[in-house]
C-alpha cells in the first residue's frame, strides 16, 4: 500500500482553567483578543480565520520539510494550503502575481480549483474558473487583454448580496476589493472548524509527532538526495554564507532590486533565526562574489567567492532588475 499521511496533527493550546472557561462561553479567541486591543472587528475576524489556516499550512510545511509529498498529505490540508496561497498572492500583487508566481502550473491550478470547491467558496471559484478560461484563451491567440474581463468577474461575483449570503454575515460597500478576496479565508476557517478528527498534542511533543507521521516514507534517503541536488546553486552557496556568519534558520521571502556599483542587481531577501520579522538580510551575486548585507543597509555581514559553474543557469528572474511591476512580488520558494 502506498505511503500516505492520514492524520492531521496540530499543536495544542495551553489548557489552563481560564482558557477552558473562556472557550465554554465562546470567549478568548484571536478575534476577541484583537478587538480588546482596539483592532477593528472585521480585521480581527480575518486575523482569527488566518490563525486557524496558519496552523494547517504550518503542518503541511513541516511535513514537506520531512520529505512528505503533497500527494501523500491529507487532501483537506492541501485544499486549505492552495487557497491560502491564492489569496496571499492576490492580496500582495493582484491576480497577475498569482499567475506569475504559480507558473500557471496545471497541477497546481487544479489544486486551487479543488480547494475553492472544497471550502464552499462558490463566488471565488466562479471568478477563478472564469479567469482561468480567459487566460488560457488569451495564451492561444496573439493580443487581447483578459484583465478587464477578470475584473468584471470580480465585480459580478463579489457583490454585497452574493458574499453576504455565502458568509452568513453583512457585506456592504465598506468592504474593499482585498477584503472580498480575503473572505475566502473565512470560508477556509469554517471548513477547518468542521474537522472532528484533528489530533492535538502538547507543543513540546509536536516535532516528535510529525517525525512519527513521516517515519513510513519508504525512499527517504533518495528523496533527501534528490531535493538537495535540485536546489538552486545560489541557495547552496547562501547556506554556506549564512553559516560563515554564525547564523542559521534561513527563510526566503522575495526578490528585489538593489543598487551595486551604480547598477541594479537582483537581491535575494531572506530572514535568519527563529523570530518572525527579525534577522532580515539581503544577498547579491555579482562580479564572481556573493555578498550578504544586513537588511537593506550597506553593512556587509559576510562575503565569499561565487563563481558560477559553466553551463549552469542563474535562478534569478529573467527580467532586468528594477523593471518588475511595482505591485507584484517575485517570491522565492522555500527552503
Amino acid at each position: 500500500m502506498p505511503f500516505s499521511v492520514q492524520d492531521i496533527v496540530l499543536p495544542a493550546e495551553q489548557a489552563t482553567l481560564l482558557n477552558r472557561i473562556k472557550r465554554a462561553f465562546g470567549m478568548g479567541g484571536v478575534a476577541a483578543r484583537m478587538r480588546n486591543m482596539g483592532v477593528p472587528p472585521l480585521a480581527a475576524d480575518f486575523m482569527e480565520a488566518q490563525s486557524k489556516i496558519d496552523e494547517v499550512t504550518d503542518f503541511a510545511q513541516a511535513l514537506w520539510e520531512r520529505h512528505v509529498l503533497d500527494a501523500e498529505m491529507p487532501v483537506r490540508v492541501i485544499n486549505v494550503s492552495r487557497v491560502n496561497y491564492l489569496v496571499g498572492q492576490v492580496l500582495n500583487g493582484g491576480f497577475s502575481q498569482f499567475v506569475k508566481n504559480s507558473g500557471w502550473d496545471k497541477s497546481f491550478i487544479d489544486g486551487v480549483s479543488a480547494g475553492l470547491s472544497a471550502i464552499g467558496a462558490e463566488e471565488h471559484s466562479a471568478v477563478f474558473e472564469g479567469a482561468r478560461r480567459l487566460l488560457d484563451e488569451a495564451s492561444q491567440r496573439e493580443g487581447g487583454d483578459p484583465w478587464a474581463a477578470i475584473h468584471q468577474l470580480e465585480r459580478e461575483y463579489f457583490s454585497d448580496y452574493r458574499l453576504s449570503r455565502r458568509l452568513s454575515r453583512s457585506v456592504d460597500d465598506s468592504w474593499y476589493w482585498g477584503e472580498r478576496w480575503q473572505s475566502a479565508q473565512m470560508l477556509s476557517a469554517r471548513y477547518i472548524d468542521g474537522w472532528r478528527d484533528v489530533r492535538r498534542v502538547p507543543v513540546a511533543e509536536y516535532p516528535a509527532a510529525l517525525d512519527a507521521l513521516a517515519a513510513g516514507i519508504p525512499d527517504l534517503a533518495a528523496r533527501r538526495s534528490q531535493r538537495e541536488e535540485s536546489r538552486p546553486w545560489e541557495k547552496k552557496l547562501i547556506d554556506r554564507l549564512v553559516a560563515s556568519a554564525g547564523l542559521d534558520h534561513i527563510w526566503y521571502t522575495a526578490f528585489s532590486a538593489r543598487e551595486h556599483n551604480a547598477r541594479k542587481v537582483w537581491c535575494w531577501n531572506l530572514t535568519v533565526g527563529q523570530t518572525p520579522g527579525e534577522g532580515h538580510h539581503q544577498v547579491i551575486f555579482v562580479d564572481g562574489e556573493a555578498i550578504m548585507y544586513e537588511g537593506s543597509t550597506d553593512r556587509v555581514v559576510a562575503r565569499m567567492p561565487a563563481s558560477q559553474e559553466s553551463g549552469i543557469a542563474s535562478n534569478e528572474p529573467e527580467i532586468e532588475p528594477g523593471t518588475e511591476h511595482p505591485n507584484i512580488s517575485i517570491m522565492i520558494a522555500n527552503p
